[in-house]
């Protein structure tokens, strides 16, 4: 599992991990989740953590703590990404893991 680290001075924490379901897609899971940062969140899966280059969106967080799930398409090959960003509505990043 990684583990979520804070950014743009927003303390982040839990863990991720990744599930793929053979020509289904699969998804990538949250596990005890938190952030301070309020509002609506939304994940990406990114190389290195860089939102300007190519990028999956794994879509919105149903909360801003917990456990829960996120899918990507099957289509995704999985092994180009390595770092999921949660980010605001505004695009801000308040938490980065890399993905195992």
């Amino acid at each position: 599992m990684g583990v979520f680290s804070g950014a743009s001075s927003h303390t982040t924490s839990g863990s991720v991990g990744v599930a793929i379901i053979a020509g289904v897609g699969g998804d990538i899971a949250f596990q005890n989740f938190a952030t301070d940062a309020e509002g609506d969140l939304k994940s990406y899966l990114t190389m290195g953590g860089d939102l300007s280059k190519q990028t999956i969106e794994l879509g919105a967080l149903p909360a801003a703590s917990g456990s829960f799930n996120l899918s990507f398409p099957g289509d995704t090959d999985i092994s180009l990404f390595d770092t999921v960003v949660v980010v605001t509505a505004d695009d801000t990043s308040v938490g980065t893991a890399r993905v195992p």
